[in-house]
Order: structure tokens, then sequence, then C-alpha cells
């Protein structure tokens, strides 16, 4: 396995957020986090990039503790895609991108050819190459996601979380966006809101509620209407599409 938790707990005021989760990601694979709001998707994925330290449990990378790591060599395996950024500085979409090179230059290292190349295939591969010189704040929040995801992929991670990636996208970018993540050869953590798109883009699936796992497994296994029902409170049912067999979520109203 290449990103754990063992048993991993995190609150505020006494109020856990991440209650107790033990979960393992599959090398190569995409796992998707699914859940309502206030399960503890974002909390999961904030601490599994060291943005916020385990009240108890331990995360490993490769079987090291993640705590144990410096910085730097921690940068350089996990990127991480946030839901939204703002800045204040006047800086362009390859400006933002070329942030993404910095675990892997001294401080007084010259850019080079390496990290021009790097910045170039990431701005290419969120088809944003052609808005290189765009400023930030000129950018719509469909944009905006996509040079962030680009940023993340200039780091060269092998492992990559994303929360909620499709945010402010439309369909035709949501597609694209998933797809990338899908093909990538890495192994990617992605926060889901829409089990449609979980179901068609994730190989496995971990459901969330109230900050405790439910079930992990993949969509056929997780995607049922009892676990729906139990995690989001709505009824569904799900089948295959007879069009080319792809397990498909629909609610049922009343």
């Amino acid at each position: 396995m290449t990103l754990a938790t063992q048993d991993v707990r995190w609150g505020v005021g006494g109020l856990p957020l991440v209650d107790g989760v033990t979960l393992a990601v599959e090398p190569g694979r995409t796992l998707g986090l699914i859940g309502p709001n206030g399960s503890g998707k974002s909390s999961l994925l904030r601490l599994m990039a060291r943005l916020r330290r385990v009240s108890s449990g331990v995360i490993t990378l490769e079987d090291r503790d993640i705590a144990s790591l410096s910085r730097r060599t921690f940068a350089r395996r996990v990127a991480f895609v946030e839901q939204q950024a703002t800045t204040d500085a006047a800086l362009t979409v390859q400006d933002v991108v070329r942030l993404g090179r910095t675990p892997h230059r001294g401080a007084l290292s010259p850019w080079n050819a390496a990290d021009a190349a790097a910045v170039d295939t990431a701005l290419a591969q969120v088809g944003m190459a052609d808005r290189r010189d765009r400023l930030w704040h000129s950018l719509s929040g469909g944009e905006r996601q996509r040079a962030l995801i680009a940023r993340a992929l200039a780091q060269c991670p092998s492992e990559l979380l994303l929360d909620e990636p499709t945010n402010h996208l439309d369909i035709r970018h949501q597609l694209e966006i998933l797809a990338l993540v899908q093909r990538l050869p890495v192994t990617s953590v992605v926060a889901l809101h829409d089990l449609n798109l979980a179901a068609l883009f994730c190989d496995r699936l971990a459901a969330l509620h109230q900050g405790r796992l439910v079930c992990v497994g993949t969509p056929e296994e997780v995607l049922t209407p009892e676990v729906i029902f139990h995690v989001f409170g709505v009824r569904a049912s799900v089948e295959r599409s007879p069009r080319d067999g792809r397990l498909q979520v629909h609610f049922l109203l009343g």
C-alpha cells in the first residue's frame, strides 16, 4: 500500500470530525471518498496531505509515519488540490503552476529545463497551455480549478489528493478532469459528491458518515441502495446501463 490510515481521529472543540478511520489506498488506483457535507471527506484529505496533525492514530506513506518525513520529501511524493484557492497577487496561470516545482528546487537553484518541461506538460494535460499568460483574477472558477490541478501535476507526484476537483466545472470538464486523473500513473484519492462520477472513474470507494468509515470496496459493493440510504438519507435504485454496462445511480423522490 502507499498511503494508509490506521484508527485516525481528529476533531475540533471536542467534536470528532474524523473518527477512527482505517483505510489503505492501493498503488496506482483511484480511491473515491463519498459522503454528505460534514461527513469528514475534506478533513481526512487534509490529514493525509499533512496540513493537519492527527489527534490519534497514524497515517503512513510506504509504511513510514508521514509525520517523520521532511516537508520536502513528503511534497515530492504527495500533491494536494484543495477545493478553492485565492490570492491577491497579480499571478499568471504559468506563475501558479510553476509553484508546483518548489519541492524539487533548492532556495538558490536556477530554473532549468526539467522544471520548464514539467510545467509545460502539466498545462497541456489540463488543457490550459493556451491560457498560461492569463492573470489568475481573469479566470473562471473552472479555469482556476484546472490551473490548481496543473500546479499539483507539476510536482510530479506519485500520490495525488483532490478535494472535489469537479466543483465549478461544467460537465465536459468534469469528465475530462476525472478521465485525466484516472489515466495518470499515480495513486489518487478523490473526494466526490456525484455518485455516478464516482462509479464511473473510481476503482474503489470509501463511504463516510459523521466522520466514520461506513464501508469500503468496489463501486458495486459500496453503491447499494442500503448504503446510499444510510449515508445520504435518500432512496435510490442502482442498475447497470443497458448501453455500456456502467453502474448508474437513480435517486427516488417521494
